[in-house]
This record gives structure tokens, C-alpha cells and sequence, in this order.
């Protein structure tokens, strides 16, 4: 299973967005603010961790958008709340030497059916 990932979250809203890696028993070990615009990296070691991304003040999740994607068959989930995403990588049946990135876009906005 690959268990670890590099995932690179990209601030697409106006504003700046907290992205907090946390762990199951609710502790945390990083902490940074991405800026309208810009792209940080945040490895998660194992299926268990996870990443917060808090949304802008004043701006409600359900009015956002966010995409998660990965150069391989990798899924991962994204949960939310009014003001924050939740980021996790799923288990899968993917060999642990496989180098696993995802990219996540927060306030990408979605393609307009045709």
C-alpha cells in the first residue's frame, strides 16, 4: 500500500488559507499560511494523518471549490465543514515504492457543462 504522500495545496481564493497537518488523536506538527495565489508542500507519512485546510474569514465552504488529483490511481478523500476542508489519503492496494503526489486547487471553480 502507499501510505506516504507529497501533497501540494494551491490557494486559489482571495485571501489567505491556515493548511494544518493533523494527526488521529487530534494533535498537530505543522502549521502554514498560503497566500492568494501560492503553493506550499505537505507530506503526509500515512493513511492516518491527514490536512486541514481553513477557508479564508468570511467565506463559507459550500460556496468553494477544491479538486484533488494525483498522476496515479490514487483516491483521496476531501470532507468539509461550513469553514474548513479535510484532506486524506485512501487506503489502497498501490506498492509503498510508488512516489505518490497530489495536487489540491482550493477555489478552483468548476467547468461549465456544455
Amino acid at each position: 500500500m502507499a501510505e506516504q504522500a507529497e501533497v501540494y495545496v494551491r490557494n486559489l481564493l482571495p485571501g489567505d488559507i491556515n493548511v494544518i497537518r493533523k494527526f488521529p488523536d487530534g494533535s498537530s506538527d505543522l502549521t502554514k499560511t498560503i497566500a492568494e495565489g501560492n503553493k506550499e508542500r505537505f507530506p503526509l507519512p500515512n493513511p492516518e494523518v491527514f490536512l486541514v485546510i481553513d477557508a479564508p474569514q468570511g467565506v463559507d465552504t459550500k460556496d468553494c471549490f477544491i479538486k484533488a488529483s494525483s498522476g496515479i490511481d490514487l483516491a483521496v478523500s476531501c470532507s468539509r465543514t461550513d469553514s474548513n476542508w479535510k484532506i486524506q489519503i485512501d487506503p489502497n492496494n498501490l506498492s509503498p515504492e510508488v512516489p505518490t503526489t497530489v495536487n489540491v486547487n482550493v477555489g478552483e471553480n468548476e467547468p461549465e457543462p456544455e
